[in-house]
């Protein structure tokens, strides 16, 4: 029997190509959407669980409260994981995690460097918290507790060495240390927020770490700490201990001001790729409400695709007629026509999941260079995949088919048999039809909002007025501060330059340093804290900062400020922005010149002697934060370089290259153009705008399938009708939009709902910018009328197929 029906519907599947293919592409759509978001959502909620003692591993943070403002960062002082092992009680492990930054230059062999990211150097404790395998080598622990020793991802050591063994060679750590690889661990987990490149073991040097030791505690360097808490250990029990750790080594500081203290606070592993209020290091957290968004994103696809299957099937059922009443009569009850109907869903539904599961596969690289993920396709792996898989299938099946069956098995032999229809249709399908319909477009129309609100709000971070200039600007590379005169003397040299400056970041930078500042050291109600930017005098005018008041930082300035180290109670002089003015109250721009304030990083005052209009000196994100601009030659880690308009680039770079490798031999080239640089910052909003864009396609195109069938379904009841208004005279026009008014209706409602829900969630998701557009009515307006005008060119081609078919054939059975 079994084989018998399968027999029979493969060959109706082959008689009616067209609707099951329609069947086929609207499900493979739907399944496949949904498993790709399945797949991303469940990477995302594994972050750091697979470490064996997960569930127990906390991370400390820093939280700095300012004049009542309390801010986080997960950044901690260097030197605190060694004091928790001493002072804390009721830790069982405590690690150290310290990153070095982006494109730190390895020197495998003099003619072989390469820049390399995500390099950690740890304390042997490390491998005691987190899951690390070590491949080959030997002990972990033994290795990290020499200095000066490496631990190669798989990658890394291939990256590094091609075919030939790595263990024991060596090579260069920022031109200066001399690094054995000691052994090859497994590349970490993409679904960790410490994705290390290597592991180096921890030796307390300065030039090493990459930090000022004896002002370790006052300032914060990317170090995380993390401790293992034993088990149902209470976490608030261990915040205290660091409250008082916090005043020995932080706020008994004399000269910190009254309204600045510095806390700790912990923080449980498994939360912390899901909290955003830290800050990020290598890897962004993601909000969880954005989790269920692409959760319902993924199930609304699918439920477009089930509404599909059901509004074609139902639009068929009038060619099958004579089939169930012929069926009937034979002996055939309702149940095992359902039955049949359903196994002819399950069987189209398990074809487009096998379908879904070879386009997902291949789709899976293009996601993850979308998302900038790395999401595993280990679908043939889990068996608890398989398991959702296939019962989501079975599920979908009983969604699609069980109406439709139902629906056509309700049809009576006598009446099918006797006119060869199915007659009258009932008025509750016809509801409910037109009902999936509008739930079809209302998700349709809703994502059209959304994309058109994305484009707008995207195209408006992109071309905002920054206030500087970034247009023909490249940022590179400065190694070794003690060059900069000599890299400053070749750029000098090659004409098509037309400026360039040494500082620590552009003037819109992701990593300006912060300081706290207050109007005085004594005044606790406008404390706050500041950008600072160290720069050589060329700055304001490489950049184009417009000069409000006073003058620009001139290189006799830098006589007032010591170069190495940091010496307390010194007067510095700096540029201003108007909002550092405007929040400790120091008047007009005029009236600020001469001025002084007090910030923390010197724990001394600061002197105005120019302010300019302020630009962004982060991301749109935010709003605008007080700046300062002072120098620090010690400090400069970077060279913007305006280039002449209208100079052949590929020459110019040339020669920078060649006069940057000239000057730092021992490096590697690389450069940045500042706008692209920007671009950047906004890189998660136009991947969402990516996605978005392809969700609304897919659920655009799902749902015209939809209307294609009801329309469909609605010329073959109509037929007869149809034919008397040709015959007494009607035009095509007259019958297309006979046909086609009452789904534009549908259409219409959709919109008026589509509306308020887009507008709520759009309205959530501009908030997160401290700069956005307005939602304006004809961006509205403009998704309602787009949405039509598709609904209309889907429906015209049935409606105006049926106005101009022959009369005759649908009358001759009178």
């Amino acid at each position: 029997m079994f084989f018998n029906n399968l027999i029979l519907t493969l060959r109706r599947f082959g008689r009616q190509k067209l609707n099951t293919a329609l069947h086929v592409i609207g499900l493979t759509l739907g399944i496949t959407v949904c498993l790709l978001i399945g797949l991303f959502i469940r990477h995302e909620m594994s972050f750091d669980s697979y470490h064996d003692k997960a569930d127990s591993i906390y991370r400390i943070n820093s939280v700095w409260t300012n004049s009542g403002k309390v801010s986080y960062h997960y950044s901690t002082p260097l030197l605190l994981a060694k004091v928790l092992r001493a002072e804390v009680s009721g830790l069982e492990k405590v690690a150290l995690a310290h990153p070095q930054g982006d494109k730190t230059v390895i020197e495998i062999s003099p003619d072989k460097r390469l820049p390399q990211d995500r390099i950690l150097i740890v304390e042997p404790d490390f491998l005691d918290v987190f899951k690390v395998e070590i491949l080959r080598g030997g002990n972990g622990k033994e290795i990290l507790a020499k200095p000066y020793q490496a631990l190669l991802t798989e990658t890394t050591a291939q990256k590094f060495y091609g075919k030939e063994d790595p263990l024991g060679k060596t090579f260069l750590f920022k031109g200066e240390f001399t690094m054995t690889v000691a052994g090859i661990i497994k590349d970490l987990p993409s679904n960790t927020h410490l994705p290390a490149s290597m592991l180096l073991s921890y030796a307390e040097v300065e030039d090493y770490l990459g930090v000022y030791l004896e002002g370790s505690w006052t300032s914060v360097y990317g170090t995380t700490t993390y401790a293992v808490l034993p088990e149902n250990a209470n976490p608030k029990n261990i915040e205290t201990q660091l409250k008082v750790i916090a005043d020995k080594y932080l706020n008994a500081n004399p000269a910190r001001p009254a309204h600045l203290r510095s806390d700790f606070d912990v923080q449980a592993l498994k939360e912390i790729h899901f909290n955003s209020k830290y800050g990020s290091g290598w890897v962004s957290a993601i909000d969880t409400q954005w989790l269920w968004f692409f959760g319902i994103i993924g199930l609304s696809v699918l439920f477009l695709a089930v509404i599909n299957f059901i509004n074609l099937s139902t639009a068929q059922s009038m060619t099958r007629a004579k089939e169930i009443g012929v069926r009937k009569m034979i002996g055939a009850g309702r149940f095992y026509l359902i039955s049949s109907f359903l196994f002819e869903a399950l069987l189209i539904t398990l074809f487009a999941g096998v379908l879904s599961l070879v386009i997902a596969d291949l789709c899976m690289p293009l996601l993850n260079q979308v998302l900038n993920k790395n999401i595993p396709f280990d679908f043939f792996q889990t068996p608890v995949l398989w398991f959702v898989f296939i019962l989501g299938l079975v599920l979908t099946a009983l969604l699609a088919g069980l109406y439709p069956a139902w629906v056509i098995t309700k049809f009576q032999p006598v009446s099918i048999l006797k006119t060869g229809k199915a007659g009258s249709s009932d008025p509750k399908s016809a509801w409910l039809r037109k009902g999936l319909v509008v739930a079809q477009f209302t998700i349709a129309v809703g994502l059209l909002i959304i994309v058109a609100l994305m484009t707008q709000q995207v195209s408006f971070l992109r071309n905002k007025d920054l206030g500087f200039d970034k247009e023909n600007i490249i940022n590179i590379y400065a190694t070794q501060s003690d060059k900069d005169d000599m890299m400053a003397s070749k750029l000098s040299q090659i004409p098509q330059i037309k400026n360039f400056s040494f500082a620590t970041a552009p003037p819109s930078s992701t990593s300006h340093k912060g300081t706290p500042i207050a109007k005085s050291a004594e005044n606790t109600s406008t404390g706050t804290r500041a950008n600072v930017i160290y720069a050589d005098e060329q700055y304001p005018t490489l950049y184009g900062l417009k000069l409000l008041s006073g003058r620009f930082i001139e290189a006799a300035d830098l006589k007032a400020y010591p170069k190495t180290p940091l010496e307390e109670n010194t007067l510095i002089k700096a540029v201003v922005n108007e909002k550092l003015l405007e929040t400790l109250s120091l008047g007009t721009p005029e009236e600020a010149i001469g001025k002084q304030f007090w910030a923390s990083l010197n724990s001394g005052y600061i002197e105005i002697i120019g302010v300019v209009a302020n630009f962004d000196a982060g991301t749109l994100h935010k709003t605008l934060k007080p700046v300062f601009i002072t120098q620090a030659p010690n400090q400069y880690r970077q060279v913007g370089i305006k280039i002449e308009k209208g100079a052949e680039m590929s020459q110019t770079l040339a020669a920078i290259e060649q006069a940057w490798k000239a000057t730092y031999p021992e490096g590697f080239f690389e450069f940045t153009f500042l706008d692209e640089q920007i671009d950047t910052y906004y890189k998660a909003e136009v991947r969402l705008y990516s996605l978005f864009q392809v969700f609304a396609g897919l659920a655009m195109l799902i749902s015209c399938l939809g209307l294609w069938g009801l329309t469909s379904f609605a010329a073959e009841t109509r037929t007869k009708e149809i034919g008397i208004r040709k015959v007494l005279g009607a035009s095509v026009l007259q019958i297309t939009t006979l046909l086609s008014k009452d789904f534009l209706k549908l259409v219409l409602i959709a919109f008026i709902i589509a509306s308020p829900i887009a507008y709520y969630f759009m309205d959530k998701w501009l908030a997160d910018f401290a700069y956005r557009i307005t939602i304006s009515w004809w961006i509205f307006a403009l998704a309602g009328v787009s949405a039509t005008l598709i609904a209309l060119l889907t429906v015209s081609w049935q409606s105006i197929k049926a106005a101009v078919a022959n009369p005759v054939k649908s009358l001759r059975s009178e």
